[in-house]
């Protein structure tokens, strides 16, 4: 697995030569390589926050990775759409936290169909995990504090919360990198 990393981090941006792309590289790689969170898990966040970043070869690459462990395709593309649907309502609930006390009355319910999120394919855990880490990179607090009080009651870890909101940050941190390839 660290060599296929290796050679897709080497494909899309070089090899590292900065110290600002050696650090995100070799976080990348740790937080793809050791973490609490399983591969599974790793690679359906990736799918996930690459969707959400416009980032279609890293999302191709946690796609066929997921495929190659036997995710069905179903699976897969509910990663990639979580950023979708993520996306709408980070984008919802930030322009909710932008109103004034006398406002945000005007706005009590959402009114916005999320019928997805009730039965998720990859199941409520998975699913929860994805909208945390794509609302971390979608920067909207109501969503990361809603999705991580979710995660905790469902028994998640705190570290593996903490290493998802790292991926987040390290994937957004190379999104601004040149690409290569």
């Amino acid at each position: 697995m660290s060599e296929k990393l290796d050679a897709y981090m080497t494909k899309t941006w070089g090899e590292g030569a900065t110290s600002i792309q050696r650090d995100l590289f070799l976080n990348f790689k740790k937080l793809m390589t050791d973490s609490p969170l399983e591969e599974t898990d790793r690679y359906l966040n990736l799918a996930a926050i690459a969707r959400s970043l416009h980032m279609s070869s890293l999302e191709n690459f946690a796609a066929d990775e997921l495929k190659e462990k036997g995710l069905a395709g179903e699976a897969i593309q509910e990663a990639i759409e979580s950023a979708a649907i993520m996306g709408m309502l980070n984008t919802y609930y930030k322009f909710k936290g932008f109103l004034s006390s006398e406002s945000a009355p005007n706005f009590s319910r959402a009114g916005l169909r999320m019928q997805s999120l009730g039965k998720p394919i990859n199941g409520k855990e998975k699913f929860e995990m994805m909208s945390f880490s794509v609302s971390v990179v979608n920067g909207c607090p109501t969503c990361v504090s809603s999705h991580e009080k979710a995660l905790s009651q469902l028994g998640v870890e705190a570290e593996k919360i903490h290493d998802l909101a790292r991926l987040a940050a390290v994937v957004k941190g190379l999104s601004a990198l040149t690409v290569l390839a």
